[in-house]
């Protein structure tokens, strides 16, 4: 994820999505995890001086954990660490994961682009990545991965990376729900499934 593209249309059916989810499964909170891509943003001049944008002005727009504050029902943690060293990220975010537990979850993987295709970027999550968040789960917890189209040239995609989801986490892809907001944002799905044991 980067945050120069937080609140945007795919934010708005992104978080309607997972507090759907967690009101339908019961759930009390929200774990993101967000694969945290660095960024800096872009100066601004103020008669030909360029300065930077004010990390105020930032944190106000474009603050990823401001999303922590949106519901009263149902708790949002944010796991932002940058995603630099990803075996060390890996380990901190699974952390992250196992400090909540003892109640049903929502853990959420928002990777820029979502599941890896064979060689994986910064702009992804692996699918051993997915395997071990799933193993981390207790049963009635939620995983959900946020997934962008993966081409523009027609083919299909979304049932693709939907049974590639399902075989990283061992299930079938019956077992895999699809959430979108087609109105909103095209380009986006979100896988999730519901761990039973």
């Amino acid at each position: 994820m980067r945050s120069k593209w937080f609140g945007d249309n795919r934010d708005l059916v992104k978080w309607s999505v997972l507090i759907h989810l967690a009101k339908r499964f019961q759930s009390s909170v929200i774990l993101q995890v967000c694969f945290l891509s660095r960024h800096e943003f872009p100066q601004i001049s103020l008669d030909g001086e360029l300065l930077p944008m004010p990390q105020e002005v930032v944190e106000h727009f474009r603050s990823i954990r401001s999303v922590e504050r949106l519901s009263n029902d149902v708790k949002i943690k944010v796991f932002d660490l940058p995603l630099d060293d990803r075996e060390a990220y890996l380990k901190g975010a699974l952390d992250f994961v196992n400090k909540v537990s003892g109640q049903p979850r929502v853990v959420f993987l928002d990777p820029d682009t979502g599941l890896a295709p064979a060689k994986a970027g910064v702009t992804h999550v692996t699918e051993l990545e997915t395997r071990k968040f799933w193993a981390a789960l207790a049963s009635r917890d939620v995983l959900v991965l946020y997934q962008h189209q993966t081409n523009r040239n027609g083919a299909l995609w979304v049932q693709p990376k939907r049974e590639q989801f399902a075989s990283a986490i061992g299930v079938g892809s019956e077992e895999v729900g699809i959430a979108k907001g087609e109105s909103i944002a095209r380009d986006v799905v979100f896988y999730y499934a519901r761990k039973q044991t």
